[in-house]
């Protein structure tokens, strides 16, 4: 699999119920899957997938789409866009991640600035 591969797959899991994330987490999360992000650190697959569900909760119907993908020496940058239902633009950022045997481990997730909203 392609690292933009990869990471279109992995991007994809945030959206799923959990009966169908898990197949999915195991191909792509490595065993020792480490996650972080300016909301804390988790390790392992099912540490993430509660995560996982904690934002489907806050975030309904909210999707994660890849952007770019830079990739080099088992070193991954993705740039992505969290997306509402109706295809608006809740959140950038970028993820680092570490491929290792075709699957993510260490995942490190940035978020961009917010844009100061007007005020209505």
């Amino acid at each position: 699999m392609t690292p933009e591969a990869l990471w279109n797959r992995y991007a994809a899991i945030w959206s799923l119920d959990a009966a169908a994330r898990e197949p999915e987490m195991l191909a792509c999360l490595a065993d020792d899957v480490t996650y972080c992000d300016p909301n804390g650190a988790i390790a392992g697959r099912t540490g993430l997938s509660a995560y996982m569900a904690g934002f489907q909760e806050s975030v309904p119907g909210g999707r994660f789409k890849i952007l770019s993908v830079l990739h080099h020496n088992e070193r991954s940058l993705a740039r992505w866009a969290l997306r509402r239902e109706d295809d608006m633009v809740l959140q950038t950022g970028t993820s680092f991640g570490v491929i290792s045997d075709g699957r993510l481990g260490a995942i490190t997730g940035f978020f961009d600035p917010l844009a100061p909203q007007p005020h209505e």
